[in-house]
């Protein structure tokens, strides 16, 4: 029998936007993966048992894996689709996709609730799990950026990235999941390319492009795999179901 606490929870959740699309079936993956959390944690199995979320799937013009996009127009269109989910009045809002951190002080100057961030949702686990080397599979652009490496830094985590030639299959790989292709040579290269960062030291990995996890699970490599959508998931759901702000 479900608990009357339980049964508060459920009535009591805060309602999500997720600002979506980029790419799509990560965005789909993080929306299951709550679902799941309220079936699982919460016992949810009838309709009015599960939280109110707004997807926004905004198709952003980034060109092709983030080169030779426009900064202005993206970082205005990230402003406009934000406020978007503000006038459904979502009480905060997600971001799926790594890359679009790079703009995360815009999009929270452009809304007036919370706006949690991945990034530093992730760094917090790899902490809490005493990681000293880490590395990273993430676009190129999330990886120029340095989006990650002063919270790694700040957390006396070292990043050890994938080399010039490396981070070029990562990105050939990560082009392959968004197209829908889940190839095993793939999988095989990016385990090589883990191989390698062990050797240099590494013992974890953040699957720093929402698309990873689609190809790459736990259960392939020797090495902790830090899951973004997976970490950010359960953040959502932690601060949905809270009585506190998110951030």
């Amino acid at each position: 029998m479900v608990s009357e606490k339980v049964i508060m929870m459920k009535k009591n959740y805060k309602k999500l936007g997720i600002l979506g699309g980029m790419g799509p079936e990560a965005t789909a993956q993080l929306y299951l993966h709550i679902i799941k959390r309220c079936q699982n944690q919460h016992n949810a199995k009838y309709n009015s048992d599960f939280p109110h979320i707004i997807i926004n799937s905004y198709p952003i013009p980034d060109g092709e894996m983030w080169k030779n996009f426009n900064e202005k127009i993206v970082a205005d269109g990230l402003y406009e689709n934000a406020n978007l989910l503000e006038k459904y009045h979502v009480d905060f809002i997600v971001i799926p996709c790594i890359s679009v951190h790079s703009f995360i002080d815009v999009i929270r100057d452009s809304v007036g609730i919370p706006v949690l961030s991945t990034i530093e949702e992730t760094v917090k686990i790899v902490k809490q799990k005493k990681v000293k080397a880490i590395s990273i599979f993430a676009t190129h652009y999330s990886i120029q950026s340095k989006l990650f490496d002063s919270h790694l830094a700040n957390s006396n985590v070292k990043l050890i990235k994938p080399t010039k030639e490396q981070q070029k299959e990562v990105d050939r790989i990560i082009v392959n999941i968004e197209s829908g292709k889940r190839l095993k040579e793939d999988k095989e290269v990016l385990l090589d390319i883990i191989s390698d960062l062990e050797s240099k030291g590494v013992t974890g990995i953040i699957l720093g492009c929402t698309e990873i996890p689609l190809l790459l699970e736990q259960k392939d490599g020797s090495i902790c795999f830090f899951d973004t959508i997976d970490i950010l998931a359960e953040a959502t759901f932690s601060y949905m179901t809270s009585l506190s702000s998110p951030v």
